[in-house]
This record gives C-alpha cells, sequence and structure tokens, in this order.
C-alpha cells in the first residue's frame, strides 16, 4: 500500500533530487575510476595499494547505492551523499597537500593537473552534498490554518453563554 502523498514536502523537490543524484552519480563513477584503473598502476606498496584500491572501490559503489537512494526519496541518502562528501573532501584536500608540499605524484600525473582535478572535486562533492540535503530540508512555507475555536466550559454549557448587547452604553 502506497502512503498518501498528497502534500508531501519531499515529492515537490524532485529536481533538488534529480540533480544530486546525477551529481553523486558522476562523483561515484569518478571514484570507481580512480580506484579501478589509477590506483593499481600507482606503483604503491602492497599493503598500502591494496587498501586503496578496496576503499576507493568502496566508495563508488557507496556513492552509487546514495545516488540510488536520493531518487527512492529516502532520507538516509543525503545523509549518506554528506558523509561520503565529506570523506571526498578529506581525501582530496590529503592529496592537495601531497601534492603541492611534498611535491609527491599521486596517481603519476603532473602537480598541478592532479591538484587541479582534486581541487575540482571538492567543489563538485560540495555541490552535490549541497543539493542532497537541500532536498530533504524541513520546509520552511508558513501554511495558514484555520483558526478552531477552543472549547470552554462556558461555551459547552449553554445556560452559561454571554451575549454582548447590541448597544454598549456607558453610564
Amino acid at each position: 500500500m502506497t502512503p498518501d502523498r498528497t502534500w508531501d514536502p519531499i515529492r515537490f523537490r524532485r529536481g533538488t533530487r534529480g540533480f544530486a543524484a546525477v551529481v553523486t552519480t558522476i562523483n561515484g563513477l569518478i571514484v570507481l575510476g580512480i580506484g579501478v584503473f589509477a590506483a593499481p598502476t600507482a606503483g604503491l606498496p602492497e599493503p598500502l595499494s591494496s587498501w586503496v584500491v578496496g576503499l576507493t572501490v568502496a566508495a563508488g559503489i557507496a556513492h552509487l547505492v546514495a545516488a540510488v537512494g536520493l531518487v527512492r526519496a529516502r532520507p538516509w541518502a543525503a545523509r549518506a551523499t554528506a558523509y561520503l562528501a565529506g570523506a571526498g573532501i578529506g581525501a582530496s584536500a590529503f592529496a592537495i597537500l601531497l601534492i603541492t608540499r611534498a611535491e609527491l605524484d599521486v596517481f603519476g600525473a603532473a602537480g598541478a593537473t592532479t591538484a587541479a582535478f582534486f581541487a575540482f572535486m571538492i567543489g563538485w562533492w560540495l555541490v552535490g552534498m549541497r543539493f542532497a540535503l537541500q532536498a530533504f530540508a524541513p520546509d520552511r512555507r508558513v501554511v495558514a490554518r484555520p483558526v478552531v475555536p477552543v472549547e470552554t466550559k462556558l461555551a459547552t454549557d449553554r445556560q452559561y453563554v454571554i451575549r454582548p448587547m447590541p448597544q454598549a452604553t456607558f453610564a
């Protein structure tokens, strides 16, 4: 049985969720590509290479799962996208520090090119996280509701109802 969604604030944010899902899918495919193609050929020592490949592939798959959750309007997907974006921003900032300060080649590319790529990814993760969280933000619109009179003892007991006079006299 489907729930009654006549006025559901999440339903009205399909475009926001869709854009967040597209951005998260692109991020996931990029991370998955790095984990499958670039990380194994980077020439890292063996235990580190296995960890980098495994974590990167897992993060790429988690991005794709979060994108599916965004499309299906699952509230956990926005939080998952935010956590994945935070982890990606942290890893990208660390990679930029390794490239610029320690002058290490990350994934075998030239320093400026790789640093620009990671800076681009930071921005892309911020965009995806912003739209994913915006899609599930609480609705801040004020809806006018009809005023319902409060039932009191005087209003329910008919013998004590006070009626105003048609003409007020001040004597």
